[in-house]
């Protein structure tokens, strides 16, 4: 089944793809969000980052309001995956999506974050729960300011991340995994 021409098409459901998603509508753009509900914005325990939210705010409550948001200007937020990705010779964009659907847009917006190789720790997501462990220095260095840190990382990008920490204490140990610095 194809839908009608939509003037964009975003990949991702996480906070970039939803924050674009309700400007794009406030814009009065016709757009859909194709989401495979992975962000992992929900996995933060409590974000203080964010503005308007002093408090701090649990990464799926966040996604759950900026969901609900979308929805108020009347974005589609559509469960799936997209499995393949053309232009056609006008310019226009055919996504392919898992279930055989097809979606056309005139443009695409690709929010799909990063996906984690994670480590195989016992217990991982209940550390991940209680803050322990945290996988953006950006989103939650400050979190960690005056705390021994570990950094658990690859080459040069741990060691990047691990000199960006810095910023926020200085007890850091490094962890290189599998290559060498």
């Amino acid at each position: 089944m194809t839908r009608g021409m939509l003037d964009c098409l975003i990949i991702g459901g996480g906070p970039a793809g939803l924050t674009a998603a309700i400007y794009l509508a406030r814009f009065r753009r016709r757009l859909s969000v194709v989401d495979g509900g992975d962000s992992r914005a929900r996995l933060i325990p409590i974000a203080h980052n964010l503005a308007g939210f002093p408090d701090g705010i649990p990464g799926d409550e966040l996604l759950a309001r900026m969901r609900a948001q979308a929805r108020r200007y009347g974005v589609a937020l559509t469960p799936g995956t997209i499995t393949g990705l053309q232009q056609d010779e006008h310019g226009s964009f055919l996504a392919e999506m898992a279930n055989g659907s097809q979606i056309v847009a005139q443009t695409v917006l690709l929010a799909t974050g990063v996906a984690d190789r994670h480590p195989d720790l016992p217990d991982l997501h209940g550390a991940i729960q209680r803050g322990l462990i945290r996988y953006c220095g950006i989103c939650d260095g400050y979190e960690s300011t005056g705390k021994h840190i570990a950094v658990l990382g690859r080459g040069c990008s741990g060691l990047g991340e691990a000199i960006f920490m810095r910023t926020y204490c200085s007890d850091i140990t490094l962890f290189s995994m599998d290559t060498p610095l």
